[in-house]
């Protein structure tokens, strides 16, 4: 569902699928599983139920000592929506962009007059160290192509949509907080949007 390597070369993250453990998964489709036969450990080689499957954003360790080692995870929802894992240039953040729309990730209903209008998911940032959710950026319009951070600390992000638009978030710095980061976390971004279709 999709990879990257961290800039520090230090972490692998990845989003996983994973079988659910026997206790959880309905006994009744467990039994599908166990019938067959040469089944391999990957959920997407033989036919059992998907909520038998969950999927997982983790690290991976790339540091000799600990080489493969899972060092955290975090379920995911709507993995199956997920275009883009990137890791900041920091490498203490990940960021995940969605390219569709889908029920876990509608945040909200706003109803004006007559016309309503979902909003959803299609950017969320996490803090690597545990996997904590530290922003979301939610649209009414927008399903997300690919996304990525800026190669510089502070820059920003870039996304490009499935209508064609391209939307740079960037930091404003003359509102730095009184450590003066220059984080993409804060919450004073201005948005540049490019419209290759309006030129």
């Amino acid at each position: 569902m999709g990879a990257h390597f961290s800039p520090c070369g230090r972490f692998l993250a990845a989003c996983v699928a994973c079988m659910l453990p026997r206790l959880e998964a309905d006994p009744g489709q467990m039994q599908v599983h166990q019938e067959v036969t040469g089944a391999a450990t990957s959920p997407t080689r033989h036919p059992i139920s998907a909520h038998q499957v969950m999927y997982e954003l983790r690290i991976y360790s790339l540091e000799e000592a600990t080489f493969g080692s899972v060092l955290v995870s975090r379920a995911i929802r709507a993995a199956h929506c997920l275009t883009s894992i990137q890791f900041s240039p920091t490498s203490e953040h990940i960021l995940l962009a969605y390219g569709r729309r889908h029920g876990s990730l509608l945040k909200s209903i706003v109803i004006d007059g007559e016309t309503t209008l979902p909003i959803y998911t299609i950017l969320e940032v996490y803090r690597v160290s545990d996997m904590e959710l530290v922003r979301v950026l939610p649209s009414a319009e927008d399903e997300v192509n690919v996304a990525c951070f800026h190669p510089l600390a502070g820059g920003g992000l870039v996304y490009g949509t499935k209508e064609g638009k391209l939307r740079i978030l960037q930091y404003d710095g003359v509102h730095a907080n009184s450590a003066g980061s220059t984080s993409f976390l804060e919450e004073n971004m201005a948005e540049i949007i490019y419209s290759p279709l309006e030129d």
